[in-house]
């Protein structure tokens, strides 16, 4: 006989299991011997019957394979090992990228320069023609004073004396002009005002020069400091334009025949 050690129904032996609750049932003892707790000690709550011991399916034992399995512990390593990855990948891109930043910098930075160089040197033709043209032997100063000291214009065609009638525009006047050049020394008379004065030269060249008139006589006849641009007509012309001083505007034609 086995007897249930939770509800004490009694089975015949060859069953293992009770009925009632799917107790493990022990061999049946005594009534006046006391059953052996160690042997016949039930863990709290008992065993409960499960679809598997009603159905025949072996539960599983000590030493048997359980129904279920807990994750591998070398996922967790393989995770951890995907995270580095990642990072270290990131880190790389942002260091390739600073790298590509900063080469692009001093990309700009030397094509600047360069272009300001050749501004530079585009804005002192005299320094090209120099490193260009200049003799290897010749001195700095040398080729410095040569550049310095253009051609002067000969201003001899304008020597002599010149005689002419002037028309003014603004006063529809005439009146004569006498001019007499003698070493560089340029003096004017208006004898129909009466007016005198000398011109002094602003600029030359080989074929017209500027001057400004400056009165000596006769101030409150005609303006002072006019302006003055002497044209070469040819070997024994000139032509004279008058403006008012600060005024290019014409006021004044004359042209002058040579008459010494």
């Amino acid at each position: 006989m086995k007897i249930c050690p939770t509800c004490k129904r009694s089975y015949a032996d060859d069953l293992s299991f009770c009925l009632e609750d799917g107790a493990h049932l022990s061999a049946a003892y005594a009534p006046n011997q006391a059953p052996d707790q160690e042997k016949t000690a039930i863990l709290p709550g008992g065993i409960r019957p499960t679809e598997e011991s009603l159905s025949g399916r072996p539960t599983a034992s000590e030493g048997s394979t359980p129904a279920y399995s807990y994750r591998a512990p070398g996922f967790a390593e393989k995770r951890d090992g995907k995270v580095w990855v990642i990072v270290g990948s990131g880190v790389a891109i942002v260091i390739v990228a600073f790298i590509a930043l900063a080469g692009w910098l001093v990309w700009k930075a030397s094509n600047k320069s360069d272009a300001e160089s050749s501004q530079a040197a585009s804005k002192s033709p005299n320094q090209n023609r120099r490193d260009t043209t200049a003799p290897v032997t010749a001195s700095n100063d040398d080729w410095n004073r040569q550049s310095q000291t253009p051609e002067t214009p000969n201003l001899e065609w304008l020597n002599g004396v010149w005689i002419g009638d002037a028309y003014q525009t603004d006063t529809k006047t005439r009146w004569a002009v006498r001019l007499t050049v003698r070493d560089e020394t340029y003096s004017i008379d208006y004898p129909d005002i009466p007016c005198k004065g000398t011109w002094k030269l602003i600029e030359k060249n080989s074929q017209s020069a500027s001057f400004t008139e400056v009165i000596t006589r006769g101030l409150d006849q005609c303006e002072n400091k006019s302006h003055v641009m002497v044209e070469k007509v040819s070997a024994s012309e000139i032509s004279c334009r008058y403006a008012h001083a600060g005024n290019r505007a014409v006021i004044a034609t004359v042209t002058l025949a040579r008459k010494d």
